[in-house]
């Protein structure tokens, strides 16, 4: 008889729910601009060379490195599952942004290929230097422990 595991999320874990990270400063360049343009093959004219609009998905450059904020791990594996971004306006090449991170949900999830596992899902959200909101990134990212992983059926 197979026991239903029990959750690893504790009460330390929950208590990240809804801290904001300290904000992190950055800015898009031309060069990495460009660059994601060309490994897109992306030749829309609103952010093309000399516009000095940056195309939206550069933001992504930022969203995998530090946060400023410390995510909960509670078991060792993990896969991005979800992704949504949302933009309040363009942004300009050069134009310093502020990311804040913040955990939103914690949950389990029983089953599935790889046994039990844990849903986080956290929000980047990008100001300019005046305080407006610039984009929103919400992604979800599924925690499992690769021990727990059953073959193909």
């Amino acid at each position: 008889m197979n026991e239903e595991p029990e959750s690893k999320i504790t009460d330390e874990h929950r208590a990240l729910i809804g801290q904001k990270s300290a904000p992190v400063i950055f800015t898009v360049g031309a060069e990495d601009a460009g660059r994601l343009r060309g490994v897109l093959d992306d030749a829309d004219a609103r952010w093309a060379d000399g516009t000095g609009v940056a195309p939206p998905y550069a933001i992504a450059i930022f969203q995998g490195g530090s946060r400023g904020g410390a995510m909960p791990r509670i078991l060792p594996g993990g896969i991005m599952t979800q992704q949504e971004w949302r933009f309040t306006r363009p942004f300009q090449i050069g134009e310093p942004l502020q990311a804040v991170t913040q955990l939103i949900q914690l949950r389990d999830r029983m089953g599935g290929r790889y046994g039990y596992s844990v849903l986080m899902t956290t929000s980047t959200d990008f100001y300019d230097g005046d305080g407006a909101h610039v984009a929103a990134i919400l992604i979800t990212i599924t925690q499992f422990d690769p021990a727990g992983a059953r073959g193909r059926e």
